[in-house]
């Protein structure tokens, strides 16, 4: 009895077991793999890293710093000096009106007047700097540039240029002239942008197209050889009549060089090489000319006696600024009314144009009106008003852009018409021949040497032994460099 009732029991107990298994679910609560804490601590948040903070130094030297430059608020106010007459002082106000107006940062710029012409600005500039006063910008040649970078007085504009948030796009730069771009790189400091281009010209040669088709030639002479003989056939000194029109002017001479393989600098800037075969031969040309009479000399107090004698009808050939060119078609419309255009210089083999331009420097100030200054800068390389520009001065627009707009605007022009609208817009295939005189600081003085000891002394004395000028003038000319190379 009692084994059956043990029994029993047992089969109770694993049926109740059993059903307690059926009841319970499946999955298996996760056993703890350690003992709790008694109490548990707060989760600690996660520190967020603050962004890097970029210091501005002035001037600004990297991108990163510019793009840190906060304009808003600051109504921060330029000044621009330049040497415009008052037409173009007018039309450059109401280019920077539509800027002031429009630009997101409340930045205002005026345009003054600081001279007539480039070596006034260089002198008021100058005086401001010796005085702690700069301006804000100016208009300034690269050699000039070089000068008042010597003094720490401006600054390089590549990280204004390259800044994400203030600069300008690859589309952009690619769409400026890389010739006007990399006429602004100086030498002497390690490539350094120390101007930004807003207008450029270059050497030409006009011509009377007339007259030269009288003399038997269907187009501008290409070669020297052959150019010299055309200006001698023109000659006419007992009426007045010239083939080529001397001008006391370096930047003349060193189109010459250049056209003839020769440089006015060495690529480095260490050195002057006007002295070369290509010096000479420019040299011995200019004396030949004086003496046969072919050629006729413009006196400095006679203001732009070249230009008046060409649009008279009484010189052949004058090498000029393609920035003259309203200039002389006016002149031209009141005086000879012939047909004329420009063309380049005649060559040795390889095509050379003298490339000119003051560029915009921007001097040391405050990061805030460094930052301002280039955003002016900026507006007036912008297609709308380096078209604006152009046509109403004569100068070339700075970007490929504004190319059709500009010669479009000159066809239509009664004035100008297509063929000479047809001439300017040559100039934009030549400027891939583009050379640069001299962008290092003392070019200047430089200048006035070449004239005085070299083109002066050619055209007083024709015998004069054109090597040994040129060779006195070199070295006068780099103890000139050493004495204005940056210290």
């Amino acid at each position: 009895m009692k084994k059956n009732l043990f029994t029993l029991v047992s089969v109770f107990a694993t049926l109740a077991l059993m059903l307690g298994a059926c009841a319970t679910p499946t999955t298996e609560a996760p056993k703890p793999t350690s003992a709790p804490a008694a109490t548990a601590a707060p989760a600690q948040p996660t520190a967020v890293p603050k962004p890097t903070e970029v210091k501005i130094t002035n001037p600004p030297t990297t991108p990163e710093m510019v793009d840190a430059i906060v304009l808003e608020g600051k109504k921060v106010e330029v000044i621009y000096w330049h040497n415009r007459p008052e037409a173009d002082q007018k039309l450059l106000q109401s280019m920077l009106d539509e800027f002031n107006k429009n630009n997101p940062y409340g930045v205002t710029a005026k345009a003054e007047i600081a001279g007539a012409g480039y070596p006034d600005v260089y002198n008021k500039v100058n005086a401001a700097l010796q005085a702690g006063q700069p301006p804000d910008l100016s208009v300034a040649y690269q050699n000039q540039a070089a000068f008042y970078r010597a003094q720490g007085a401006v600054l390089d504009i590549t990280p204004f240029l390259n800044s994400k948030k203030y600069g300008l796009s690859a589309a952009d730069q690619k769409d400026y002239f890389q010739a006007f771009l990399d006429s602004d790189a100086n030498p002497q400091f390690k490539g350094e942008r120390l101007g930004f281009p807003t207008q450029r010209s270059m050497d030409v040669m006009y011509y009377n197209a007339d007259w030269l088709k009288a003399l038997g030639y269907d187009a501008p002479p290409k070669d020297w050889k052959t150019w010299e003989e055309a200006a001698c056939k023109a000659a006419d000194p007992a009426k007045q009549k010239y083939g080529w029109a001397i001008r006391h002017d370096a930047s003349n001479f060193a189109s010459q060089v250049f056209s003839r393989g020769g440089t006015v600098l060495s690529p480095d800037g260490k050195a002057y090489t006007f002295n070369s075969q290509a010096g000479q031969d420019s040299i011995a040309m200019l004396q030949r000319m004086v003496e046969k009479k072919c050629a006729v000399e413009i006196p400095t107090s006679e203001r732009f006696g070249e230009q008046n004698r060409f649009g008279a009808g009484n010189i052949l050939f004058v090498f000029a600024s393609s920035s003259g060119l309203p200039f002389y078609q006016d002149t031209v419309a009141k005086g000879g009314k012939f047909k004329w255009s420009i063309a380049m210089l005649p060559n040795t083999g390889k095509p050379a144009v003298n490339l000119y331009g003051a560029s915009v420097s921007i001097y040391k100030t405050t990061p805030e009106r460094e930052l301002a200054a280039w955003l002016m800068i900026k507006y007036l390389g912008e297609k709308a008003q380096t078209v604006k520009w152009a046509t109403s001065t004569g100068y070339l627009p700075v970007r490929q852009s504004a190319k059709d707009d500009t010669v479009k605007f000159y066809a239509n022009d009664p004035k100008w018409g297509p063929e000479l609208a047809n001439a300017y817009a040559q100039m934009f295939d030549w400027a891939q021949y583009s050379m640069i005189e001299s962008p290092v600081a003392g070019y200047d003085p430089v200048r006035a040497l070449i004239d005085k000891d070299v083109i002066s002394k050619a055209i007083a004395d024709t015998k004069a032994d054109g090597k040994k000028l040129l060779d006195d003038a070199v070295k006068k000319s780099n103890d000139i460099l050493v004495e204005n190379a940056p210290k």
